[in-house]
């Protein structure tokens, strides 16, 4: 079925097979330190980990879970409402987990960026409408005013930016 080529490349079986040869002509003794060597990494990584690694491990028991489940179908049509749900279910899944993954990188980014703006850039009503936003807490009217205030500005400011930019290649 079409899911065997999704889920088994070619390529990779080729990868797997010449391992496993130079797994199979390695001696006991180098056989034995690998596999305590991989043991070691096991345990380092799950400490390390912590909680994101288990969706990781949930999405690709699901992804096997819907195959092992197509697999034993034989009339597919039928079923058809099924596999949507299942695979819309698998598609969110994923989308949280990349979320989840990168928004502590994206979270700190936009964070230590915003430390590398002067305080008195912004007016103080503002400065504390974005520090809201950024540590994502509860925002009165007047910060989501502060906020497309903000917005707009930017956006004009942006469109500015490219005038003095030609005006900037002019002169040189």
């Amino acid at each position: 079925m079409a899911l065997n080529k999704w889920l088994s490349d070619p390529e990779i079986e080729e990868r797997r097979k010449k391992k496993e040869e130079i797994y199979n002509s390695l001696p006991d003794q180098e056989i034995q330190e690998l596999k305590k060597e991989s043991i070691r990494k096991i345990v380092k990584d799950e400490k390390e980990e912590g909680s994101t690694e288990g969706f990781s491990d949930n999405i690709l028991n699901d992804v096997i879970e819907f195959k092992n489940w197509v697999d034993s179908r034989t009339y597919l049509k039928g079923d058809l409402e099924k596999i949507e749900t299942w695979i819309k279910i698998l598609y969110k899944k994923m989308v949280s987990t990349n979320k989840l993954l990168n928004k502590d990188n994206f979270d700190r980014d936009l964070g230590e960026d915003f430390r590398k703006i002067p305080v008195d850039f912004l007016d103080e009503q503002t400065r504390f409408a974005v520090i809201k936003k950024l540590r994502n807490t509860k925002r009165t009217n007047s910060d989501n005013y502060f906020l497309r205030k903000l917005k707009m500005i930017v956006e004009m400011k942006l469109i500015e930016a490219k005038y003095y930019k030609i005006l900037k290649n002019i002169l040189d």
